[in-house]
């Protein structure tokens, strides 16, 4: 790992709650936030450095499958199924899933040749029929560091690489950038599809989504897994057949993007 990275000063972790991840928190406006974080991140290529993570971990597995868990909005897979073709001639097979599916968002995928499954898939609990390699984009902050380890620990022992990135920092600045994130809301959201009457009131009426996606993005940037310690989670879960890397990594023109990647060995 770059000692670079290790010795970026960051903030204590705080566990706060986002609103997405709530059970009782009303799908309406749960798919306000997921369907601008997938605009945002595709229309800004966001995770494109990820394209080389992914084919090493596909070959590692000898599978063209991807399994994305916490897929909200449908993320950055899409797009990044595309780039696997353009530059590593890799022709993924993608399947979405989330403990809160999408319905919308999963009719939309079809129409770019992924599949998002109907039923809830708990990223704690992968289903044994779902195999492929494991995903996860701005999702692994989610969960608690002793969680966090469970999901790559699973993803071990079931032999299947795993692979999750972060475009946030736990960071002073990262943690202040979040500023930012209720103008981004309103510039970006006549880009967001579906438009509906219900988004544009509760985005320029009434500030709903400026405001929830604000607080979610501060508490991801407050949850975010250091790489030190994610280090040291991978270092625990040491076992002879299985490797383990954290890293960052960067596409041209684009901001990097941290990740944790485990694959089995040669």
């Amino acid at each position: 790992m770059n000692d670079t990275v290790t010795a970026r000063a960051c903030v204590p972790r705080l566990h706060l709650f986002e609103f997405i991840d709530q059970d009782w928190f009303p799908h309406a406006l749960r798919d306000l936030a997921t369907d601008y974080l997938h605009t945002v991140s595709s229309r800004l290529g966001l995770f494109d450095g990820a394209t080389e993570v992914l084919a090493r971990g596909l070959e590692s597995s000898g599978s063209d499958a991807l399994l994305d868990l916490g897929s909200g909005g449908r993320g950055p897979l899409p797009r990044l199924k595309r780039l696997l073709a353009e530059k590593h001639g890799v022709e993924a097979r993608v399947l979405l899933s989330d403990k809160y599916p999408n319905a919308e968002a999963a009719e939309r995928a079809r129409g770019e040749g992924v599949t998002y499954l109907a039923r809830s898939v708990d990223a704690l609990q992968v289903p044994s029929d779902l195999r492929g390699m494991r995903t996860l984009f701005s999702a692994l902050h989610h969960f608690r560091p002793e969680e966090a380890r469970q999901v790559l620990a699973d993803a071990q022992a079931k032999g299947v690489p795993i692979a999750a990135f972060e475009t946030v920092r736990r960071t002073p600045v990262g943690v202040l950038s979040m500023l930012l994130v209720p103008v981004l809301v309103l510039l970006f959201t006549p880009l967001v599809r579906p438009m509906t009457p219900l988004r544009l009131l509760l985005t320029y009426g009434v500030p709903v989504a400026p405001l929830l996606i604000f607080w979610d993005g501060l508490v991801s940037a407050l949850r975010v897994h250091h790489p030190r310690e994610l280090a040291a989670m991978t270092e625990s879960l040491a076992k002879e057949g299985y490797t383990w890397e954290v890293g960052e990594v960067k596409a041209p023109g684009k901001a990097a993007i941290s990740y944790v990647l485990g694959m089995p060995s040669k």
